[in-house]
């Protein structure tokens, strides 16, 4: 057996590789019943829904938000194998919380929503629905801070050494450095009350640019196992072999290719764009995960 891999005791496989190996199969696991549910939701009713957010208002919306949620906990928890998948999973777990908490058709369920008292039917007025928002996304982030603080401390995380990695590494972690300083710059203008950005609703704005930045770093997780000689260094796992290789470069180019897709489609208010756009992303990035999942089934420590 090869020095440094987690392997089977005689009785089984130990709480360790138990873990691992359960948490790898979890993180999977919110996503297909996100996708079954939204599924079934349509066939009884007859019709899909535009977006997968917009179960936001239906009878899914627990699905919705509970899936996107247990999601970014377990793509947090798990340990990248190089510090890129690391970092991107974090970045991606953390912008799946902004996608569950701020549908892209809020504005939508705020002009629907009352604008008196709250009724005897117990639906929550305008106001409110901004003040709960407002303060949920508060505490969040406040969580998060505390999250990065213990992990610090006790988990003895350490920051990158940008000497000891690979320079195209180095640009992508970069790139979603900015673009989460600048997403968060754009929560914080709903903090703020905003509820307008350059003319548009701040809350599809938010949603929409959380959603984006998930896909993108799921896609960098995708690439540093595609492109090991590029995005990896030696002190991270040995790369999988030729062939799995080029699964994960095909993989990374359909995420890219459905985003721009996507994204020119729903520009042009493409009908049913969103969706198929969400249900794409979602499947590519399962069979990453499967495949990623089937070849570290017994990872090295």
């Amino acid at each position: 057996m090869a020095a440094g891999v987690v392997a089977p005791t005689e009785t089984g496989p130990g709480p360790a590789l138990q873990t691992y190996r359960y948490l790898r199969l979890t993180l999977a696991l919110p996503a297909v019943f996100l996708i079954v549910a939204t599924l079934l939701e349509a066939w009884n009713q007859g019709a899909f829904r535009q977006s997968i957010s917009d179960s936001y208002q239906g009878p899914v919306r627990d699905v919705f938000v509970g899936a996107l949620m247990a999601s970014g906990v377990c793509m947090i928890a798990y340990k990248g194998r190089s510090k890129l998948e690391d970092y991107a999973l974090n970045f991606g777990g953390f912008n799946t919380f902004f996608v569950a908490l701020v549908p892209n058709n809020f504005t939508q369920v705020l002009r629907d929503a009352p604008t008196g008292s709250l009724g005897a039917t117990g639906t929550a007025t305008r106001e409110q629905m901004l003040t709960n928002l407002r303060l949920v996304l508060a505490a969040f982030l406040l969580v998060a801070v505390v999250f990065v603080v213990l992990d610090a401390r006790l988990m003895q995380w350490s920051a990158i050494r940008w000497q000891n990695q690979q320079p195209v590494s180095n640009v992508l972690v970069v790139v979603s450095w900015v673009a989460e300083v600048v997403f968060i710059v754009v929560v914080g203008g709903v903090l703020m009350g905003w509820e307008t950005l350059f003319g548009a609703s701040i809350f599809g704005i938010v949603h929409f640019a959380a959603a984006g930045l998930l896909i993108a770093n799921l896609s960098f997780a995708v690439a540093s196992h595609a492109f090991p000689d590029k995005l990896r260094t030696a002190a991270d796992d040995a790369p999988e072999p030729p062939s799995t290789q080029m699964f994960y470069r095909v993989v990374v180019a359909l995420m890219w290719l459905g985003l721009l897709v996507g994204g020119f489609a729903i520009a042009k208010n493409v009908s049913y764009s969103v969706l198929a756009t969400e249900y794409y992303e979602i499947v590519m990035f399962l069979l990453f995960w499967a495949v990623a999942t089937r070849h570290g089934w017994n990872p090295t420590v």
